[in-house]
C-alpha cells in the first residue's frame, strides 16, 4: 500500500492545516493588541467629549470640590488677597488717624486683612458659596473649552472667576462699617480668580483633544468591532474570546497606568507658589468618572477573561469544574435523601436548567448595561452573585431530577404491581 504524502495539500495548492491556524494565529492576536492600544484613546475620547465639553457634566464634576478643605484654603487665600489689594488699606487707615498715631496704621491693616479673611472663610464654609461656586464654574467651563479649542488669550490655564465671593464678602465689611473696599472686583488691580489648570504642556495636548472630540462617538465601536473580529479570526474561538478579554483587560490597565504618570507629570509641573494640595484635588475630582469608568472596563475584562479560562480544557479547569459539579451534585443529592422535594417545579427546572442558565447570565448583562454608572465594585460583585445563581440552580435542578427519578420508580412499581394483578385474576379464572 502507498503511504500518503505528507504535502499533499501544498501539492493540490492548499495550504496547511497548521500553517491556517498559524496565520488565523497571528492575524487574531494583531487585532488584539491593536484593540488594546485604542482602548485609552477610546476611553479619554469619550471623557474629554462627555466630561470635558458638556457644561452640566463639567459641573457635576467640579461640584464636590466646594467642600474640599483644600479648595476654600485656596479660595479663601485668592478671595482675601484679591478684595484686600484692591485698596490701599494702609493709607486709607493713615488718612484717617492723627500724626502721632500714624504708626498704628500697619497694624490696623493687618487687622483689616484678618477680618477680610474670616469673613471671607465664613462665606467659603457656607452653603451660600456651594451655589456661586457651581455658578463660576459655569461660567470658567467655557474658559475651559476655549483652552481646548485653542481660542483662549491665556494658553495653558484655566480659571474661576470668584469676583461674586468677593462682592459677597465687600458688602459684609460694608454692614461693619468697613465701606473703604468697591463693591465690584472690576475695577480693581487685583483679579479674584483661582487657576484650576496652569501646565505649559497643556497647549500640547489640545490637539489631540481636538482629534479625541472628533472620533470619539466612533473609535470605542470599532475598537470593540476588532476584538469580535478577533474571535472569528481565531481558529479555536474559545482562544479568541479569551484573547479578546485579555486585550480589553490590558488596554484598560494601560489606562489607569497612563492617568497615574499623567498626574506625576501635571503636579510635578505646576508653577512655583501653586498649592499641591489643591492642584492634586482637582485634578483626582476632575477625572475621578473617567478612572472610574477605566476601573468598570477593567473589571468586565478580568471577569470576561477569567470565565473563559474557568470554561476551557485546560486540566486545572476541568478539574475545578468536576469538583465544583460533584460537591453541588451530592448537595442535591443529600437535599433529596432528606425528603427535600420540589414537585412540578424542580423537574421543570430539572428539565430546562441550560436555557435558565442563559437567562440569568443575560439577566445580569441587561442590568449591568441599564445602569447609568455601574461601578467596577458592581461588576466584580455581579460576577460573584452570578455564581452564587447559578450553584443554586445546580441544586435545585439536581434535586429535581431525584424527584423525577423518584416519582419514574414509582410509577414502575404500580405499573409492574397491577400487571400482576392482572395476571393473577387472569390465572384465577381460568382454573375456575
Amino acid at each position: 500500500m502507498t503511504k500518503p504524502s505528507t504535502s499533499e495539500s501544498s501539492d493540490d495548492g492548499g495550504v496547511p492545516p497548521q500553517s491556517t491556524h498559524r496565520l488565523r494565529a497571528t492575524g487574531g492576536i494583531a487585532l488584539v493588541v491593536l484593540a488594546s492600544l485604542l482602548v485609552p484613546v477610546s476611553i479619554l475620547g469619550l471623557w474629554t467629549r462627555n466630561q470635558l465639553l458638556d457644561t452640566d457634566r463639567y459641573v457635576q464634576t467640579v461640584s464636590p470640590l466646594a467642600t474640599d478643605p483644600a479648595v476654600q484654603a485656596s479660595v479663601t487665600d485668592r478671595v482675601t488677597e484679591a478684595l484686600y489689594g484692591s485698596v490701599d488699606v494702609e493709607a486709607k487707615v493713615g488718612e484717617a488717624l492723627p500724626d502721632r498715631g500714624q504708626f498704628l496704621a500697619a497694624p490696623i491693616s493687618l487687622g483689616v486683612e484678618n477680618l477680610i479673611r474670616q469673613i471671607v472663610d465664613r462665606i467659603v464654609h457656607s452653603e451660600q458659596f456651594a451655589k456661586l461656586w457651581v455658578e463660576a464654574n459655569r461660567v470658567a467651563h467655557s474658559k475651559l473649552v476655549d483652552v481646548l479649542e485653542n481660542s483662549s488669550d491665556r494658553k495653558g490655564a484655566v480659571t474661576v472667576d470668584l469676583s461674586g465671593v468677593a462682592q459677597t464678602a465687600s458688602s459684609k465689611l460694608n454692614e461693619l462699617g468697613i465701606n473703604i473696599f468697591p463693591t465690584s472686583t472690576s475695577t480693581s488691580g487685583k483679579s479674584a480668580e483661582l487657576e484650576v489648570f496652569q501646565s505649559d504642556q497643556l497647549a500640547q495636548v489640545q490637539s489631540a483633544v481636538r482629534l479625541f472630540d472628533s472620533v470619539a462617538t466612533v473609535l470605542p465601536w470599532f475598537t470593540i468591532a476588532l476584538l469580535v473580529a478577533a474571535v472569528f479570526v481565531f481558529a479555536n474561538h474559545r482562544r479568541g474570546v479569551a484573547a479578546a478579554f485579555g486585550g480589553l483587560l490590558a488596554g484598560a490597565l494601560l489606562t489607569i497606568a497612563a492617568f497615574a504618570i499623567a498626574r506625576w507629570f501635571y503636579l510635578g509641573a505646576l508653577p512655583t507658589g501653586s498649592s499641591t494640595a489643591t492642584a492634586t484635588t482637582v485634578f483626582d475630582t476632575l477625572t475621578r468618572f473617567v478612572r472610574g469608568s477605566t476601573r468598570v472596563v477593567a473589571a468586565v475584562g478580568f471577569v470576561g477573561l477569567l470565565a473563559t479560562l474557568l470554561a476551557g480544557p485546560s486540566r486545572p479547569a476541568v478539574a475545578l469544574r468536576r469538583g465544583v459539579s460533584g460537591a453541588l451534585g451530592r448537595a442535591g443529592d443529600e437535599a433529596a435523601g432528606h425528603g427535600v422535594a420540589l414537585g412540578a417545579f424542580g423537574t421543570f427546572v430539572a428539565e430546562y436548567v441550560v436555557a435558565i442558565r442563559v437567562a440569568i447570565v443575560a439577566v445580569v448583562v441587561l442590568v449591568l448595561v441599564i445602569q447609568d454608572k455601574p461601578s467596577a465594585g458592581t461588576v466584580l460583585w455581579a460576577a460573584g452573585l452570578t455564581l452564587l445563581a447559578l450553584a443554586v440552580l445546580q441544586v435545585l435542578a439536581r434535586i429535581g431530577a431525584a424527584g423525577a427519578a423518584s416519582d419514574a420508580d414509582t410509577d414502575a412499581g404500580t405499573d409492574a404491581s397491577s400487571d400482576a394483578d392482572a395476571s393473577s385474576d387472569a390465572a384465577g379464572s381460568t382454573t375456575s
